[in-house]
C-alpha cells in the first residue's frame, strides 16, 4: 500500500497508515509541531479536516450546517494555537504570519474545498501560499481526504501542480473502508516514532482488510487512466447542464466544478470563500433537495456538501438527473 501511495502521489516519500482522515490530520500537524519546534497553525474558514480540537475552529462540513463552528469541549489553549484565515485571501494570511512571526508550525487546507460546498482555489492562491511558506519555514500540508485520487491519481497536487510537505488521505485509500494515511518529505516523517520523537500508534492502522481492499482499488486506477477522462467528461454534462438549466429558468445561481467534483450554490454572486458560501438560499435548497429526491435523486443534504461524480453514472442517469434538475428548480422557485 505504501509503495501504490508513493508511486501515485510523488511528494509523499514516506508514508504512515492511520484509521481515518481525522487522525491523518491530527498525526500530520503533531508532526510539523514537532518538526519545528513550534505551536500554532493556520487553517481556513470552512475547511473541514475531521474532529480534532484543532480543526473545530471555524470548521466546515457538518460543523458548519449544524451552525456550531467551533464545538463544545475545545479549550481555549487550543483554539488560542489556532489561527484562521478567509480562504483564497493571500493577504490574511500574510498578515497572519507577520503578526505571529517565527511561530506557526503548519498551514492546513483543502487544495479544493469540498465542506463548504464545492470552492475552487483562485489563480495564484495555492502557489502564493506554498512561497509564503518556503519564506517562513511553514510546513503546508494539503488535505486530500476528498480529493485525493479523485481529482487526479496524484491528487489536486498533480491537477495544479503544487508540492505540499505533508499530505493526508481517508478511507478512499481503503476502497471505502476505514483507513487514512499522511506523508510526506522524509526528513519531516523522519520524527515519527520509533525513528524520531513524534509518537502516533493505532492497533487498527493499516488493518489487513482495507488495505487489501485500497491496494486492489488504487491498482486499478494506477492502470486505467482513463478513468479520469471518463469522469471528466461525465461532470462536466452535469454541472454544465445544471448551470444552463438555472439559466434558462432565470435563476442566476452558480455552479463551482474542479474535476468530478462541483456544487449548486443558491447564490447569484461568485463562491470563494465561507462568506460567499453563506449567502446561499439553504430554504430554497432544502426544497431543491426533497424534490430532488422525490424523483429519485438524492444529493447530499446540506448546501455546504460537494457533490462527488462516480464512474457508475451513465448517460442514462445523467439525462434523468438533468430532468429532474430541471423539475426540482422549478418546484423550489414555485414554492418560495
Amino acid at each position: 500500500m505504501a509503495e501504490l501511495i508513493r508511486d501515485m502521489v510523488p511528494s509523499i516519500e514516506k508514508v504512515r497508515l492511520v484509521n481515518s482522515g481525522t487522525e491523518a490530520c491530527m498525526s500530520a500537524v503533531r508532526v510539523a509541531r514537532g518538526y519545528t519546534g513550534r505551536a500554532k497553525i493556520i487553517k481556513f474558514e470552512g475547511c473541514y479536516h475531521g474532529h480534532g480540537d484543532a480543526f473545530l475552529i471555524a470548521a466546515g462540513s457538518g460543523a458548519l450546517t449544524m451552525g456550531e463552528p467551533d464545538s463544545a469541549g475545545v479549550t481555549q489553549g487550543v483554539a488560542q494555537d489556532t489561527l484562521t484565515a478567509p480562504y483564497n485571501d493571500l493577504p490574511a494570511v500574510e498578515a497572519l504570519i507577520a503578526a505571529n512571526p517565527g511561530q506557526i508550525a503548519a498551514l492546513i487546507l483543502e487544495p479544493v474545498v469540498g465542506n463548504m460546498g464545492l470552492v475552487v482555489p483562485a489563480t495564484g492562491f495555492l502557489a502564493g501560499l506554498r512561497a509564503l511558506c518556503n519564506n517562513h519555514d511553514i510546513v503546508l500540508i494539503f488535505d486530500e481526504v476528498m480529493t485525493g485520487f479523485r481529482l487526479a491519481a496524484g491528487g489536486a497536487q498533480e491537477l495544479f501542480g503544487i508540492t505540499p510537505d505533508l499530505t493526508t488521505l481517508g478511507k478512499i485509500i481503503g476502497g471505502g473502508l476505514p483507513v487514512g494515511a499522511y506523508g510526506g518529505r522524509e526528513e519531516i516523517m523522519n520524527w515519527v516514532a520509533p525513528a524520531g520523537k513524534v509518537y502516533q500508534a493505532g492497533t487498527l492502522s493499516g488493518n489487513p482488510m482495507a488495505t487489501a481492499a485500497g491496494m486492489a482499488q488504487l491498482r486499478y486506477l494506477h492502470e486505467h487512466p482513463e478513468l479520469y477522462r471518463d469522469l471528466e467528461a461525465t461532470s462536466a454534462r452535469l454541472a454544465d447542464g445544471t448551470r444552463q438549466i438555472a439559466a434558462e429558468l432565470g435563476l442566476n445561481y452558480t455552479v463551482n466544478r474542479v474535476g468530478s467534483m462541483f456544487s449548486l450554490f443558491f447564490t447569484s454572486q461568485p463562491v470563494h470563500n465561507l462568506e460567499d458560501a453563506k449567502q446561499c438560499d439553504t430554504a430554497a435548497f432544502g426544497r431543491y433537495f426533497h424534490a430532488m429526491l422525490e424523483r429519485g435523486i438524492y444529493l447530499a443534504p446540506s448546501q455546504f456538501e460537494a457533490l462527488f461524480v462516480s464512474t457508475a453514472i451513465s448517460e442514462e442517469l445523467v439525462e434523468m438527473y438533468l430532468k429532474a434538475c430541471r423539475e426540482s428548480l422549478v418546484e423550489a422557485h414555485r414554492a418560495k
